[in-house]
């Protein structure tokens, strides 16, 4: 896991690695960078130096870090961002760039684990895997790159944002494997990834590039349910 704290107060700097400490195990490929100004932190982007997490101030010289979080969004859509503000106004600018969290200084520990905690989670996420086994050939994909599966009696059919994978299996197996990473039912044959779902109509779940998955009236109630739920869970 890469880190980066982008603040221009060395104090902040350390508080914010005295709380990581605290609630990161490091192991050997974890690490920390400072900047000390938005343009090093663009700057490391340009480079192709990404970051997993970054905690970045908002007033700074120069460029401000909702410009810099703006030029890392064009480049790097799965960065977790909190911001960390004097300035609680500048929350509604943070959700045009989609952070996770805006924290306002002074932070206390107890804030910034609940935040932290979240982020873990989210990196956690974002780079799980499942490997899908067909014929002779085995497929790794990232969890969060599938849309929703299809199963029918021992046939599972995967669509991803990278293309489409076939696998055997039964939709119940998948439901346990996926549910943790916010997939639900919503239907005997359809599993959803909640982070692809646009609206709920009366027969289907429709997602953001418009594809229509099955949606039963027995399984509706529940799923609406589970997707307020977790709509409440992503607020700020």
């Amino acid at each position: 896991m890469k880190i980066c704290i982008c603040d221009d107060d060395k104090n902040i700097h350390n508080m914010i690695k005295t709380y990581i400490n605290k609630f990161l195990i490091f192991n050997s490929q974890d690490t920390i960078l400072d900047a000390f100004s938005a343009e090093e932190l663009v700057y490391e982007y340009k480079n192709s130096n990404f970051f997993d997490i970054i905690f970045l101030d908002v007033e700074m010289q120069k460029i401000s870090g909702i410009d810099a979080a703006e030029t890392i969004r064009k480049i790097d859509s799965s960065a977790i961002i909190i911001f960390i503000s004097n300035f609680p106004h500048y929350v509604f600018d943070a959700f045009r760039v989609e952070a996770l969290h805006f924290l306002v200084k002074p932070v206390s520990e107890a804030d910034f684990k609940k935040v932290f905690i979240r982020a873990l989670h989210k990196y956690k996420s974002i780079n799980s895997t499942v490997t899908l086994k067909w014929q002779n050939e085995r497929y790794v994909v990232k969890i969060n790159t599938i849309k929703y599966i299809e199963g029918y009696k021992r046939h599972i059919t995967v669509y991803t944002d990278e293309g489409i994978y076939e696998t055997l299996g039964k939709i119940p197996e998948m439901l346990k494997l996926l549910e943790p990473h916010g997939f639900i039912r919503t239907h005997q044959g359809f599993i959803v990834n909640m982070d692809y779902i646009k609206r709920f109509d009366q027969t289907d779940v429709v997602l953001f590039d418009g594809t229509k998955v099955m949606l039963s009236v027995r399984k509706r109630a529940e799923a609406l349910q589970t997707f307020d739920n977790y709509l409440k869970n992503r607020k700020w």
